[in-house]
């Protein structure tokens, strides 16, 4: 049996690797030796643990570590987070911009070297996109500079998991959802390297929109934190700008901010009223700079929660009951360009050069002649489609794949007892369009037009009643009203709405034509009048028929209407 002084040199050996483990690895964070460091904490700190969840795409589990001021007990995550302020960070959902995996484990090594808040729970999820990870390799960032070795963007399904936050195709994003709805955290953090133009900042920074928070965190976001972030970054000497949101050309002409839309880490998530943050440090920084700045960042989120604990758990609070008795929520946006604010931006000189590879000008930055100027910055998002809240939506039971992805939102649903006749709103799509090429595994329906019509429809046994106004209630606008810019209707959940399945054969139909233009004046008139209007179309016996096809008792109620009602 080892002695203690045995046990003692043991100990100070593993924190001796694990130290060395946990520096800045010049070829980029390893899959295994990440896992395996978070694992050496959990064994140190009794007031840590690492669990596990899933399995992702990938096969291998999504781990997250835990960490608070006392001693953890349990798995439970929703009874660890109550009545505590949780700050949830994410790594890794690109995993060759790696610098917020490195970071997170420095700054928890620091941190857990004193006493943690007593009020606040702080939710780690080491790497998030395990798959790309695996994949690390030379290359995979043409434009970063370093590390040696990056993982890929793309998930062990080729996804980019964050574009999946709404229609949910990866495992991963399951298993973030189980996560994310037990901690309901207050803050979230999702780190990245940024791409784009070259400037003299090491981070930059994209807040959740406060045009899409309830009143009470946009409020606290706007006027408290994200001022006080600004100026703790700078005090550490890691001053920000934000996002700069411009690609193939300069920051000169100003910029707007981000809109980060639900299929996004932190336009998901503000759709339960957490304050998301993207941290994005800059790809031609050193990395060890940017691995710094991202763990000067995570120090700064702690200290002002810490700080200011108590307002932010109120104003969470106060935002969830307001998302409760909200009449409506903005689901789709475009830029207010009336909006401006003055940004004082440290650039770098730019020219437009010959190319030397052929006859067409290439953009190329001095980073050696500072160029500080101040730019116009485009903050604001103004609703460009207002959805109103129903006391239900209907949905039928053949949408399992909108039903299985409000259930892991453990969304209330009631189920019909008895098939019942109901008179609800619905909406009949009369304009789409298909993407061009298939987007992160989807061909979406895009530019979508469609009008609102009252109707009674009869749903069966086992169909669900949906209330609208529950703590999900920005969420059930987003994903089910068909005109959100995220809406399952747009992810293809409902291609089959948009083809027709029954049709006429001509030389039946002409007499039933004949007939129903007989028995209907009005009916008559407005053929006639589409006959003159389109005479290379009325010379077709199909065109002129499928006309009045379309406008009969005969013509199939199932196309193009969308599926859900809305009962008001």
């Amino acid at each position: 049996m080892k002695g203690p002084s045995s046990l003692f040199l043991i100990f100070l050996l593993a924190f001796a690797v694990q130290a060395q483990n946990t520096k800045n690895d010049p070829e980029g964070p390893e899959y295994y030796q990440v896992i395996k460091n978070y694992k050496a904490l959990a064994a140190q700190y009794d007031n840590t643990k690492l669990l596990e969840f899933g399995p992702t795409d990938s096969g291998k589990p999504l781990s997250l570590f835990l960490v608070q001021n006392e001693k953890i007990e349990g798995e439970d995550l929703a009874t660890l987070s109550k009545d505590k302020l949780v700050i949830f960070i994410n790594n890794g959902i690109h995993p060759g911009e790696s610098c917020g995996i490195e970071a997170s484990l420095k700054w928890l090594e620091r941190l857990l070297q004193a006493p943690i808040d007593q009020e606040i729970v702080i939710a780690v999820i080491p790497v998030y996109n395990i798959g790309g990870l695996l994949q690390r390799r030379p290359h995979t960032r043409a434009n970063q500079n370093g590390p040696a070795l990056q993982g890929f963007r793309g998930n062990a399904r080729n996804l980019d998991l964050n574009r999946d936050f709404i229609k949910a195709d990866a495992r991963n994003t399951l298993e973030f959802y189980r996560i994310f709805q037990s901690l309901q955290p207050h803050i979230f953090i999702d780190t990245h390297t940024s791409n784009g133009a070259d400037y003299a900042y090491t981070m930059t920074l994209i807040s959740t929109l406060a045009d899409k928070l309830a009143p009470p965190m946009a409020n606290l976001l706007k006027e408290k934190m994200e001022p006080a972030l600004y100026a703790s970054m700078k005090m550490k000497n890691w001053e920000m700008t934000p996002y700069v949101n411009v690609f193939g050309r300069t920051p000169d002409n100003g910029f707007s901010a981000f809109l980060e839309s639900p299929r996004y880490a932190s336009g998901y998530t503000a759709l339960f009223n957490t304050i998301g943050f993207i941290s994005e440090a800059h790809m031609f920084k050193p990395y060890a700079d940017r691995v710094a700045a991202t763990e000067a960042f995570l120090e700064s989120v702690y200290e002002f929660s810490s700080a200011e604990s108590a307002e932010i758990r109120k104003a969470k609070k106060a935002a969830d009951q307001w998302q409760v008795e909200a009449e409506s929520f903005p689901i789709d946006w475009e830029l207010d360009s009336t909006v401006i604010e003055k940004l004082n931006f440290q650039g770098f000189k730019s020219a437009q050069l010959n190319s030397h590879l052929g006859p067409y000008k290439r953009l190329k930055y001095f980073r050696d002649s500072a160029k500080n100027t101040v730019l116009n910055y485009y903050p604001h998002y103004a609703t460009a489609v207002d959805a109103q809240v129903p006391r239900f939506y209907v949905i039928p039971y053949a949408q399992r794949e909108v039903i299985e992805r409000l259930q892991a939102h453990s969304i209330k649903m009631i189920p019909l007892k008895k098939d019942t006749l109901m008179e609800c709103d619905f909406w009949e799509i009369q304009e789409y369009e298909f993407g061009s090429q298939p987007y992160e595994g989807h061909f979406r329906v895009e530019n979508i037009k469609a009008k609102r019509e009252k109707a009674i429809r009869k749903f069966y046994q086992g169909d669900l009643l949906v209330p609208g106004q529950q703590v999900q209630a920005y969420f059930l606008a987003s994903v089910l009203h068909p005109l959100g810019r995220d809406s399952y209707l747009s992810w293809g959940f409902m291609h089959s709405i948009l083809g027709r399945k029954e049709y006429f054969s001509p030389y039946v139909f002409e007499e039933t034509a004949e007939q129903l233009l007989a028995n209907d004046g009005e009916l008559k008139a407005e053929f006639e009048a589409w006959q003159k209007a389109n005479p290379a179309q009325a010379k077709s016996d199909y065109a002129s028929l499928n006309w009045i096809y379309q406008r009969s008792d005969y013509f199939e109620e199932e196309y193009l209407r969308y599926p859900i009602g809305f009962i008001n």
